[in-house]
Parts: C-alpha cells; structure tokens; sequence
C-alpha cells in the first residue's frame, strides 16, 4: 500500500489549514473557524490512515484511538461553527460550546478505563479488540465492557446523532440564508452563496467517507487497492471542501452589515424601518391601502423606467424610489406577485430579453444577458430555463 496515497487527505488538510492561517488578517469568522477544523480534521485522518496501514505497536494503537476518538468528536461541533458563523451574524454564545462535551466526556472516559486497565493490560485488550475485529473473547470484566460500550456503541451512535443534526441544520441555515439575500439582492453573485451550496454537497461525502473509513480501520490494511482508492477520493474531496471555504468572501455578517448601512441612509432620509411620513402613518396599520400606493408605482419603475436593467439593483434601492422601506417592498412583493424580490426582478429581465431577441435575433446570448441586467451569462441560463421551462438556445431556435 502506498504510503502516500494514506497520507494524501492529512496533506491536504495541513495545505489548507497553512494556506488560510497566512491571510488569517483578512479572513472572515467562517474562514478562521475552518482552520482550526482543517487541523483537527487533519490529525483524525492521519490517525485513520496509521490504523489502516496497521499498527504492531498496541501500547501506540490505544493512545492513538484515545486521541482520534477525541477529535473525531471534535470535528462535528467544529463544523456546526464554521456554517453557524457562515450564516448567522450574531456572536457565537456559550450554549454553542455545549456541542464540545461528547468529545470531552467520551475522551476523559476511555482515558480513565485506560488508566484503571494498566498499560499491560491495555495492550493485552487492544490487541484482542484488533484480532477479533472489534469483539470480546477473552476480557469480560466490567471495566472492558464499559470501555467497549463506550468506544463502540456509545461513540458510534453519538457520531451518527451528530451527523444527522449537522445535515439537517447546515441545510436549514443555507436555505433561510439564500432566502434572505434573494429578499435584498437581485443577483447574488460574489455572495459565497454558491461556496456554501458546495460546502454543504461536500460536507454530505466527506461524513460518508468518515464513516467508511472508520468502519474498516480494523480491516482495510489488507484492501490495497481499494484503500489507496479510498484515500484519493478522501484528497480530493477534502481539497474541493477547502477551496470553497478559501473563497468565502461574503458571509451573514457582511450581510448584516450591508443591511445595516441601507437602514441607516433609509432612517437618515426619513423611511427607516421604524419611520414613515406622517402622510402614510395610515398606510402602515393598512396593507391594502399600502399596496394601492405601492403597486402602481412599482409597475411604473419597472415597466416604464426600467430600473430592473442595472445588474446590481437591490430592494433599498426600489424603496427609496418608492419612498418607502425595503421591509414593505418585500412583503407586498410577497403579498402581491407570491416571489421573493430577485425572481420579481429576474421575472423582468427574461421577459425583457425575450422581447429584444425577437426584434433582434442576431445577438449573442452574451450580449442579451449583459444588455437584459445579468451579469454572468450562466446566470442568465439558469434563470432563463427557470423562467421559461426552456433554454436560451432553444428559445433561440425559434427565430
């Protein structure tokens, strides 16, 4: 087995741990928390490839599950931080740091049953545990059964809890966060939107490649080939998981700061969210009177004026033409058109292109992208065959 191939993941974890370290200055929190987690990450699979490579040592191979024990348990809290503080700008509190004690607890128990067995002893039982591939012949005492229960079961089903958990609210978070930039921004490019889609596909095989690897740690050294398989997949996708987070460049508090920037002008021209002009005082307690005032100018600026053309247009925006707030734009967007404000806006912009290829059919599917208020021609694909159930080329055939 090649001794490169095992080490490939732990490399690449060092490489990137390195690479985010030396522009630590510049990183955001999401950033500085995957440091850490690429080191942690690093260490358990260096620990990962020893034991598949297989260890004669049993007094080296039970202080090294104690330690890949503690921070594989490690590994999951520290993923939960790095997309908390991706999509959320709120400081992280101490019930946050409660995720930390399954790895503390597991790790302090078996170091104590360690300590209870006795080196001699240990040796003894690891080695048994190895031979008989995580099973118990010879020691049936109390305390290795404990230690079994605990090392086995316990921190299996403590992993799995935690992987589902993490799944579940990695997914939850991107989605309400995409939900939010689409309510403030009409195209989310250079939002990192796209880097935390990728984080949480990659973050799905890397927990499946965890569990691989770790249910056969007692066996694949005699699976050469598709160990150094293995190992590989681990390198590559450990390295895409890395690429992503080093171009995280927006993150919820850039979001937040952003939002606090727009309320602030909106407040200093009289339209903030906790003010409206005394002349629409009534409006406020009335949605429906709202929308009468609202509606017709929207379709206005829309239609006639075309605002919807500038390719970075955003809901502040629309509101102080409007005179109103960005909070009211969007819920009758909500209210009236059943769309967030980028698929209000995309909404325009395809029907728009549509219109000018028909009257100009020679145009390249750059140019009406760019002319139609997109600014990546990939974009406009996806929205385009969003909007109309077809693609641009497609469309094209018709004229």
């Amino acid at each position: 087995m090649s001794e490169y191939s095992i080490l490939l993941p732990s490399f690449v974890c060092l490489f990137w741990a390195v690479t985010l370290l030396l522009q630590r200055k510049t990183n955001n929190r999401s950033q500085n928390m995957w440091i850490v987690t690429a080191l942690v990450m690093g260490i358990s699979t260096y620990i990962w490839s020893v034991f598949i490579a297989g260890v004669s040592n049993y007094e080296l191979f039970y202080k090294l599950e104690l330690v890949e024990a503690f921070t594989t348990l490690l590994l999951l809290p520290l993923l939960y931080l790095c997309f908390r503080t991706l999509t959320n700008e709120k400081s992280l509190c101490w019930k946050d740091f409660l995720w930390f004690l399954p790895a503390i607890l597991i790790g302090g128990s078996m170091l104590l049953l360690y300590i209870i067995m006795g080196d001699e002893y240990a040796i003894i039982y690891i080695r048994e545990m190895i031979e008989n591939q995580g099973k118990l012949i010879t020691f049936t005492g109390p305390v290795y059964r404990v230690h079994n229960f605990i090392s086995g079961y316990l921190y299996t089903i403590l992993v799995l809890a935690q992987i589902i958990y993490i799944l579940i609210y990695a997914t939850v978070r991107l989605v309400n966060y995409r939900h939010r930039l689409n309510d403030f921004f009409s195209n989310r490019e250079g939002k990192s939107i796209e880097n935390g889609t990728a984080l949480l596909v990659v973050l799905y095989i890397v927990l499946i490649l965890s569990l691989l690897t770790y249910r056969g740690r007692f066996h694949y050294n005699e699976s050469t080939l598709f160990v150094n398989l293995l190992m590989i997949v681990w390198a590559v996708v450990l390295y895409v998981l890395g690429y992503n987070v080093y171009n995280l460049r927006y993150t919820a508090e850039n979001f937040a700061q952003d939002l606090e920037l727009s309320d602030n002008k909106a407040s200093q021209e009289g339209y903030g969210l906790d003010e409206e002009s005394n002349a629409d005082s009534e409006d406020i307690n009335n949605l429906n009177t709202l929308q009468m005032r609202v509606v017709p100018e929207l379709t206005r600026l829309m239609d006639e004026e075309k605002i919807f053309l500038k390719n970075d247009l955003r809901m502040d925006e629309v509101a102080r033409l409007i005179h109103t707030n960005r909070t009211y734009i969007s819920r009758i967007i909500h209210e009236e058109y059943h769309c967030n404000f980028a698929d209000f806006v995309n909404s325009k912009r395809i029907k728009y292109a549509q219109d000018m290829v028909r009257s100009n059919p020679h145009l390249t599917q750059e140019q009406v992208a760019e002319l139609s208020g997109f600014i990546h021609t990939s974009t406009f694909s996806r929205v385009f065959k969003q909007h109309t159930g077809v693609t641009f080329r497609e469309f094209m055939k018709g004229f």
